[in-house]
């Protein structure tokens, strides 16, 4: 390990040198696209995923804690993401129970 030595820096010398790491570094970094309203209208609430797929809100709870759908918290609030809703469809295939409709 090299030794590490203390010398006195001016605060302004310390400043301009912070600032130049940092202008490098951000330069270094690739830019990431900041987010816009589509990103954020492919989240969906809880009921508008029930709605969705034609279940009720017990039923998207219900697939949450069973692993089926994944799902964001943000807050208090849980999002799901609208492409892994409709795989869910995809996958969940619904069934009519019999003599239902013979009544």
């Amino acid at each position: 390990m090299e030794p590490f030595i203390l010398s006195p820096v001016p605060y302004a010398q310390l400043l301009e040198d912070m600032r130049a790491i940092i202008r490098h570094e951000t330069a270094q970094r690739p830019a990431t696209p900041a987010p816009t309203e589509a990103s954020t209208s492919d989240l969906l609430t809880v009921q508008e995923a029930a709605e969705l797929l034609d279940v009720c809100p017990q039923t998207i709870h219900e697939w949450k804690r069973r692993g089926l759908l994944t799902y964001h918290k943000m807050g208090r609030r849980t999002y799901l993401k609208q492409a892994e809703v409709l795989a869910a469809l995809q996958s969940e295939k619904r069934t009519v129970k019999p003599g239902a409709k013979s009544r």
